[in-house]
């Protein structure tokens, strides 16, 4: 509740001092049963509450958003996330423009897990141009460095993005892209003796609390242990092919593909896990390699009601993590996850609200039983906005 208030402060403050031309608030109710998204589901109720402010100092402008995310069977887990930043559009033709933003963020968790607190500074640059009246040409590169309180997670990371997309008179774009990135973890070493642990038996008689049978892990995991020094980095490639068609004025579908290769070094912890909407710095686009294929159909209904419908498989294999038996006994490969992904969202936008509808189901097979799971995945939620002056 104390963090409730301390949002609610920085809304009224923040649009009060800097007279926002915007103010988007939003509320979302998630729920799931199988929030550490492994073999021992775990159910939970998140409750998102967030603000987002601007202010245009032509040509520049000012924003800020924070995030309070309320979890209430794992409340130790409860944080919150507040951004500020200043970002520039400078027009280099008349069908070419720069973007520049500079973004500072703090995320605090609850005591408990005080150690997974991080700052972090965040650079973007694109770049967009018309190469002609049916192709845009776009480019960017974004610089992120984070300092956890648990100083084996610090990293800098690096990204550049290339894609074209193509438009055609038969209502088809065609869309490529290219994604390469660096992640450079400063110390992950440093700390091989972490001692934050929740202590909770494991598939016999408790929950799992997002930890592997065997052990006992922190909510983010334990690192390798090791004591050399240095850092560690790894350099990845992906490439992306996205295809959409227009059926009519009101349906729409897309079809994707995506394959990504470690071009360089692994993932320097032995344990990592995806959790449901709550950020863990052992996994992200750098933690795996391999390939994901999707679809998605886009209906627009009566009263401009959009309906979307998904589908997502995707094999990963994760460089530097074997996988364990039920018992943590190692079984000598690398792990390897195979996904199904099936996803169902409503919105409807009205005047100055939006309102937000969706569920999922995701199937997760893995060659570390730990990780063979299946879980739902349901939210709603409300969005309003409002433009002060009465502009847009």
């Amino acid at each position: 509740m104390k963090k409730t208030g301390i949002s609610i402060f920085l809304i009224l403050f923040l649009s009060g001092i800097l007279s926002a031309d915007t103010l988007t608030l939003s509320f979302f109710q998630n729920v799931t049963d199988n929030l550490f998204q492994s073999k021992v589901a775990e159910p939970d109720h998140l409750s998102n509450l967030s603000f987002s402010v601007d202010k245009n100092f032509s040509p520049f402008s000012v924003f800020a958003f924070g995030n309070f995310s309320y979890l209430f069977e794992n409340s130790d887990i409860t944080y919150y996330t507040q951004d500020l930043g200043l970002d520039y559009l400078h027009p280099l033709a008349d069908k070419t423009a720069l973007y520049f933003s500079l973004t500072g963020r703090g995320n605090f968790y609850q005591s408990d897990y005080s150690d997974y607190n991080y700052l972090s500074l965040n650079f973007f640059m694109a770049l967009k141009s018309y190469l002609s009246q049916t192709s845009i040409l776009k480019s960017n590169y974004a610089f992120e460095f984070k300092n956890y309180k648990t100083s084996l997670y610090d990293f800098l990371s690096h990204s550049f993005l290339l894609s074209i997309d193509k438009y055609f008179q038969t209502r088809t774009t065609v869309k490529a892209e290219m994604n390469w990135g660096y992640k450079y973890f400063l110390h992950p070493y440093q700390s091989a003796g972490l001692t934050t642990v929740v202590e909770v038996p494991f598939l016999h008689g408790g929950m799992g609390k997002g930890k592997h049978p065997g052990g006992s892990y922190s909510l983010l995991y334990a690192p390798t242990a090791s004591t050399q020094d240095g850092g560690e980095g790894i350099q990845v490639l992906s490439l992306t092919t996205l295809i959409a068609q227009g059926l009519g004025n009101k349906v729409g579908l897309n079809i994707t593909g995506m394959r990504q290769w470690v071009l360089s070094g692994e993932n320097p912890f032995v344990f990592i896990q995806e959790f449901y909407m709550v950020e863990n710095p052992s996994y992200d686009r750098f933690s795996w390699e391999g390939f994901q294929l999707g679809s998605q159909l886009t209906f627009l209904g009566p009263g401009n009601i959009e309906l979307k419908m998904g589908y997502t498989y995707s094999n990963k294999e994760f460089p530097g993590i074997e996988s364990l038996s039920l018992d943590g006994d190692p079984l000598g490969v690398t792990r390897k996850d195979q996904r199904k992904r099936v996803e169902l969202s409503v919105k409807k936008d009205f005047s100055s609200f939006s309102l937000y509808l969706s569920y999922s189901f995701i199937n997760n097979h893995s060659n570390d039983p730990y990780f063979d799971w299946k879980g739902n995945f349901f939210s709603v939620g409300v969005s309003w906005n409002h433009f002060f002056g009465g502009g847009k």
